[in-house]
């Protein structure tokens, strides 16, 4: 399954939160209340910790599930099942909300103009 955004979600990554998140994370302090990347939608403001953030950044319709998984699995030190577990959890959960959507498949790279 490759998860793709909906085109209709504003996002920004807040970069000197993030860092901060990351500077928790690496010592061991708590990080996850921290609101690192923000969302918008249809006039609602939403927020993602250090994980979702990570998790929406690889999400652009060419990853699949178990990359993001892998990719996730590795930042935090996590075993594989329990990544693919919990990505599967917060897709579903955005999915819900329709920030997100699936397909099967990767979509095909965009057609490269020939100016000729």
């Amino acid at each position: 399954m490759v998860p793709k955004r909906n085109p209709e979600v504003v996002w920004r990554l807040e970069k000197g939160i993030h860092e901060m998140a990351w500077d928790k994370a690496r010592k061991d302090e708590e990080y996850e209340d921290l609101g690192v990347l923000t969302l918008m939608v249809k006039g609602s403001i939403h927020q993602l910790n250090l994980v979702g953030a990570e998790i929406w950044t690889r999400i652009n319709g060419i990853n699949s599930v178990e990359k993001i998984a892998a990719e996730i699995g590795a930042l935090f030190g996590w075993e594989a099942v329990e990544a693919h577990d919990a990505i599967i959890e917060f897709l579903k959960g955005i999915a819900e909300r329709g920030w997100v959507e699936f397909s099967e498949k990767a979509a095909p790279a965009s057609p490269k103009w020939k100016g000729h």
